[in-house]
This record gives structure tokens, C-alpha cells and sequence, in this order.
């Protein structure tokens, strides 16, 4: 075990209202984009006739776009040079348009029929997701580059994640509180809901930019400049940022493509077809889940000055295969609290990607400063943003065709086969187990250490003052 880290110059401190301000965002955008994910297939499927395999691939096609939209936006906040910073202008005008878009998703017209609500549901995806990225590109990349002390930056992500966690409660409440804003009417209760989920997404992300000071780019010896393919190029041949970018895609995919299917068994395997008890379990046990996260991210940030990211990130990983053996055990047909027992379990491995993979991302950028002379934690950021992106509604994408293929059949609901809720069990168990050891695989690989961090920063030529 090393001894403990010594404690970061001071002008590498982050203050706390610095790390609170920042982690404002992450509350945001968090809301703003699960809360489509979370509330999608209950009134487009369930109420408005969608199939959940368009209902998936409604929220999956943007990511065509992002592909394209990602990569720019953070190669033109790396290059931005105004009187407000790089990355700021951004940030406040993408929190407003997020905030509008995720408002006016839920606000179609009655009567339609089910293709409508299906190109509704995909036009509103697309302008949600060309907001998001304008807003969580350029803030994910500030936060990298707010300090270049190698645990410091740890400690950022970890006020970050316990934010992030914080709005991820709120996100598990959302049917129910749709269903209690709405009289039972989720169409109601999702369009009351969305007026104060995007009042808030604007809000929070004004704050940052208010609140958050830029840190200057460092002056270093000019080189030619990248273009984006160049740049583009550049960060999807660094190995040890794809193995990370790659582990995260499979660690959320473990929990979230098969969390669809988990909804599904929760209200029609596990509550016999009770929607409002389900959405209660749903709740409680989504909120264990927020919270057990919540109180895992101390002990993460503490773990990691200790043992290193890297064994920290491993250890992580093993408590999601856990948490995916025990579905099997607990999602059975009047369970109650044993829905709980999962989420627990999951909890360490979600929330370690969220402290650890930004924290270490900052890292590989000083590597790549070295070699490219730039700093890029636009583009590192909008990669590893566009691979989340499409990990989480591929996530719901291939939940839906998943469901499909089990035979499920929307009308029968409770009265579905044997077989049917047998293969949606078996998916929602060994789904997790396979997509969360193809990620520790990854990680085993990844070779960045504080050591090659530290080694990076001097070969960086600084630049000759005018």
C-alpha cells in the first residue's frame, strides 16, 4: 500500500463552493438526459402504442449525429479565445437549450397515432442531444482541466459524482412522480415534470459558468496546429484511452441495457401488473442504489490515493458481477425490499466510473500534451462523451430488442409466457455479469500511472516569452 499522497500546492487546490459549483452541472445534466431514458418507455410504449423497439431506436439515432457533432464542438471550445474563456460560452448556451429541450419533449399533440409519436419522440431526441452536447462537452472538458495535480483532480470528480448521484434519486422517483403530477395521467403528470426538470437543467448550468473561474491554457512551445480529423485521429489511437473509454461503455451497459428489462420484470413479473406498486419499488430501490453510490464515492477517492485508479476501478467492477448474480435471486414474483439487495451491490462499480474515468481521462491528457504539444480535453472529453452517449441509448436500444426477441408482447402484459419472463431473467442477470467482466479485462490492460503522469509533464517545452 503507498503512503498517503502529499497534500496538492495551493495552486492546484480546488476550494469546495469551486467543487460544488462545478458538480451543479453534473446534477443538470444528469436530469435532463435520464430523465427521457427513464420516462420514454412508460408513456411513448405504455400509453401512446410505440413499440419499445422504436421507442429505442428513437433515442439511439441521434447518436449517428453526435458522432459528428461531439468531436467538433470539443475541437472549437479548444480552440475558443474569448473574453468569457473557452469553455463557458458553451456551457451557459448549451444548459439553456438542453433545459428548453427537455421541456418540450413531453408537450405533443392528443390523438395521433403511434408513427407519429415515434418521429415526435426521435426529432425531440435529436434537438435534446445537439443541446446536450453544446452544454456537456465543453463542461466536462473544464473540469479536466481545472487542476493538474494527479489526486486533486480525484477529488473533483468525487464532488462531482456525489451530485451526480444526488439528481440520479431524483431520476428514480420520476414515474412516480409523474403518476402523482399527473393525477395517474402520465402525459399530464411527464409535461408538469418537464417544465421544472428543464427549469432547473438551465439553472444549474448558469451557475457553473457564474461560479467556475477558467483556468488558462498552459503556454507551451507552438507546433503546428491539429485540425479536428487530426485531432480526431489522434485520440482514438491513444490505447490506454480507448481501454477506458471502451470499459465505461460495458460498465454502464451492464446496468443500464438491461435496466429496461428490469422495469418490465419489476412491474409484470415481480408485482403481477401493479404499475404504481412497481413505481414504488422502483423508487426505493433506484434510490438505495443513488445513495449507496453517494456514500461509496468518500471511500473511492480514499482507495485510489492508496492502491492506485486502476486496482481501485478492478475491485469496483467485481462488486457489479455481484450485484448481477444476485438479480437472479431477487427479482422474483412478490419480492419487495429483496429489489434493494442489487442496487446495493451495484452501486460501488457505477459510481467508481464516475470519479474515476474523468479523473484519469485528465491524465491521459497530459500524456497526449506531450506528444501533441496541445491541450484537448475538448476532444478527449467529446469522445469519451459520444462513447457514453451511445452506450446508454444503445443501452435502451438493445433493451428493447432484447424484449422483442424474450416474445414479450405489450398487450398481454401480466399475462405473458413462462418462457418469456425465463429469458427476461436470464438477460437481466447474465447481461450485467458478461458486459461487467469485458470491462475489467480492459482496465487489466490500461498501463497510464502517477509515475508516467508525472514523467509526461517534462518533456512539455514551455513557451519563449515575447
Amino acid at each position: 500500500m503507498s503512503p498517503p499522497p502529499a497534500s496538492p500546492p495551493a495552486a492546484e487546490r480546488i476550494p469546495p463552493s469551486t467543487r460544488a459549483a462545478y458538480g451543479a452541472s453534473a446534477f443538470a445534466e444528469n436530469l435532463a438526459i435520464n430523465s427521457v431514458n427513464q420516462l420514454a418507455n412508460p408513456v411513448f410504449n405504455l400509453t401512446l402504442g410505440v413499440s419499445p423497439v422504436l421507442v429505442g431506436a428513437a433515442i439511439a439515432l441521434p447518436r449517428l449525429w453526435d458522432a459528428v457533432m461531439d468531436p467538433w464542438i470539443g475541437h472549437t471550445s479548444d480552440h475558443c479565445q474569448s473574453r468569457w474563456g473557452r469553455r463557458r460560452p458553451f456551457i451557459v448556451i448549451g444548459a439553456l437549450l438542453t433545459g428548453l429541450c427537455a421541456a418540450g419533449l413531453w408537450f405533443f399533440p392528443a390523438g395521433r397515432s403511434p408513427l407519429f409519436y415515434f418521429v415526435w419522440l426521435a426529432a425531440g431526441s435529436f434537438l435534446l442531444s445537439t443541446a446536450y452536447s453544446i452544454f456537456v462537452v465543453p463542461y466536462g472538458a473544464l473540469g479536466l482541466e481545472l487542476t493538474r495535480d494527479y489526486h486533486e483532480r480525484t477529488r473533483l470528480m468525487g464532488a462531482k459524482s456525489m451530485l451526480h448521484k444526488l439528481s440520479g434519486v431524483v431520476n428514480q422517483w420520476l414515474l412516480k412522480l409523474v403518476q402523482l403530477a399527473g393525477a395517474g395521467g402520465l402525459v399530464a403528470g411527464s409535461r408538469f415534470c418537464g417544465v421544472i426538470i428543464g427549469g432547473l437543467v438551465a439553472t444549474l448550468g448558469t451557475l457553473t459558468v457564474w461560479r467556475v473561474p477558467e483556468r488558462p491554457p498552459p503556454a507551451t512551445a507552438p507546433r503546428a496546429r491539429l485540425s479536428l480529423w487530426q485531432s480526431w485521429r489522434e485520440t482514438v489511437r491513444h490505447r490506454d484511452f480507448v481501454r477506458l473509454a471502451s470499459a465505461q461503455c460495458l460498465i454502464y451497459a451492464s446496468y443500464l441495457v438491461i435496466d429496461n428489462t428490469g422495469f418490465y420484470l419489476n412491474v409484470f413479473y415481480v408485482n403481477g401488473g401493479d404499475l404504481a406498486k412497481g413505481a414504488l419499488l422502483k423508487g426505493i430501490a433506484g434510490t438505495c442504489f443513488q445513495l449507496g453510490g453517494l456514500l461509496a464515492v468518500p471511500g473511492i477517492v480514499r482507495l485510489s490515493q492508496q492502491i492506485g485508479k486502476k486496482s481501485t476501478f478492478l475491485l469496483c467492477t467485481g462488486s457489479l458481477v455481484i450485484g448481477g448474480l444476485a438479480k437472479w435471486f431477487c427479482y422474483v414474483p412478490d419480492a419487495g425490499w429483496l429489489l434493494v439487495i442489487p442496487s446495493l451491490l451495484l452501486a460501488p462499480g457505477l459510481v467508481a466510473v464516475m470519479v474515476l474515468v474523468p479523473s484519469m481521462t485528465a491524465d491521459i491528457c497530459d500524456l497526449d500534451e506531450a506528444v501533441t504539444g496541445e491541450r484537448r480535453e475538448g476532444m478527449f472529453n467529446a469522445v469519451l462523451g459520444w462513447m457514453l452517449k451511445l452506450a446508454l441509448s444503445g443501452s435502451i436500444f438493445l433493451a428493447g430488442v432484447a424484449l422483442s426477441l424474450t416474445g414479450w408482447q405489450t398487450e398481454l402484459k401480466v399475462a405473458q409466457t413462462p418462457e418469456t419472463f425465463l429469458a427476461m431473467r436470464i438477460i437481466f442477470s447474465a447481461g450485467t455479469v458478461v458486459l461487467a467482466l469485458g470491462a475489467a479485462a480492459l482496465i487489466a490492460g490500461y498501463n497510464v500511472t502517477e509515475a508516467s503522469v508525472a514523467a509526461s509533464r517534462l518533456t512539455v517545452t514551455p513557451k519563449r516569452s515575447s
